[in-house]
């Protein structure tokens, strides 16, 4: 249930987990966002947007929404200046694979952002428990210089302790950039 409940929230147990993932997301995503750095004009891509609230800032004309798997989707090569996600690596089964599939997307000099929280973070909310995939940022650089993306770099955030209900946890978020 709970896997379920945060990969694909629905009913009204989906509506009360997408409003707390709101709040307990909206600073990874503001950083992620500024990593990003969009401009007007440019093609972006968001893997795993949620319902969509923390990112509606980067829509100003024209938006395509695409439900499914992000190996299905039909993007052309070399057609987009930045992708972000923000908490999907955890539900990502195959990092090679996914990293296979949208490095081609990208036009050269293009962003891609991921905002994943810190692994103590994740190891203390036992999300290991319910099959996510819990990864080092050494893991996820390393991955994509395999797949052709440079000048990687990372910035870790405090956000102090956590605390949904009576759990208490480190927060943080680490932002993952690089270059296509």
């Amino acid at each position: 249930m709970a896997e379920g409940a945060l990969a694909r929230p629905c009913g009204k147990l989906g509506t009360d987990v997408s409003n707390k993932m709101n709040d307990t997301n909206a600073f990874i995503t503001e950083r992620t966002i500024e990593a990003l750095a969009p401009k007007t004009g440019e093609s972006i891509i968001e893997l795993g947007p949620g319902n969509g609230v923390l990112s509606c800032g980067l829509v100003q004309v024209l938006i395509q929404l695409h439900a499914g798997d992000c190996h299905d989707v039909a993007v052309d090569v070399a057609s987009i200046d930045g992708l972000m996600a923000v908490n999907v690596l955890y539900f990502v089964d195959d990092l090679d694979r996914l990293l296979a599939r949208i490095r081609p997307w990208f036009r050269p000099g293009g962003r891609c952002v991921f905002g994943i929280r810190p692994a103590a973070t994740l190891r203390s909310l036992c999300f290991h428990e319910f099959g996510y995939h819990i990864r080092l940022v050494e893991e996820i650089e390393n991955t994509m210089r395999t797949h052709g993306f440079g000048q990687i770099t990372h910035t870790h955030f405090d956000e102090g302790e956590g605390s949904p209900g009576e759990l208490s946890f480190p927060n943080g978020s680490i932002i993952i950039k690089a270059i296509a």
